[in-house]
């Protein structure tokens, strides 16, 4: 198992897409906190500690780039047929997905852990030159949460390939889904978009939403870890009943 984990790491490691999806990562991130500093002052209904804490919550958004990078980690062995070779050396077909699960979780916790630190110092430093507190009681839990889901949603990401095998169409319905329509049903019927991976997600990171309360954090995040276990489940047992070619 040792090994299949330094193979996978050797491929990610070789692939220039891995390290060019990690930097865009944490700036990207720091360009959420930026575009979120206006909206400060506009909502008073909100206690000034969420609203800061909303800030560097946008280290969540760095969940799109390990969710493509876990895609990619999986896909990629279908778009090149290199699965068939991996399969051939490691006939037990659960142990290649599961290293792809672990090594993928490790780049995007790493991806999470600089994300997180980049957005906690744009953040600091924005919300000092706008006259706003810097720290909130609960920032530590935030910036945990955020790490947390981030990481999370590379395991997803590798499961998700694996059911989708091809890359393309794995890539379109993950970003059109995260990004468009989970936001829109949860703008819709809030009360159902809490419910829904993305709300789950959120609410590990302690976000306030003004269309809708979500979970607690400790309900989000064992809501979010569900969704994880049991597309990670059904990857490997499709993965290991379906014909690779």
């Amino acid at each position: 198992m040792n090994r299949l984990i330094h193979a996978e790491l050797f491929k990610a490691r070789a692939n220039r897409t891995t390290w060019i999806l990690a930097a865009i990562a944490p700036a990207f991130c720091a360009l959420w906190a930026l575009a979120t500093m206006p909206l400060l002052g506009l909502d008073g209904s909100t206690p000034l500690d969420q609203r800061v804490e909303n800030v560097y919550n946008m280290a969540q958004q760095a969940y799109v780039f390990t969710l493509i990078l876990g895609i990619l980690g999986m896909t990629g062995e279908y778009r090149h047929q290199t699965i068939t070779w991996a399969f051939l050396v490691t006939p037990v077909r659960g142990r290649v997905v599961t290293a792809k699960l672990a090594v993928y979780g490790m780049i995007g916790l790493l991806v999470a852990v600089v994300s997180t630190l980049v957005t906690f110092g744009a953040g600091a430093a924005l919300l000092s030159a706008g006259g706003y507190p810097v720290t909130t009681p609960d920032l530590p839990a935030v910036l945990a949460g955020a790490t947390l889901s981030t990481a999370l949603y590379a395991v997803f990401g590798v499961a998700l390939g694996a059911l989708i095998r091809n890359q393309v169409a794995a890539i379109v319905v993950a970003v059109v889904w995260f990004t468009f329509g989970d936001y829109l049903l949860s703008s819709l019927l809030p009360e159902v978009g809490r419910w829904l991976p993305t709300g789950a997600a959120r609410a590990v990171g302690g976000m306030t939403l003004q269309s809708g309360d979500l979970l607690p954090a400790w309900g989000g995040g064992l809501l979010f870890a569900a969704y994880v276990v049991a597309i990670v489940l059904a990857a490997r047992l499709l993965t290991l009943r379906r014909d690779v070619t």
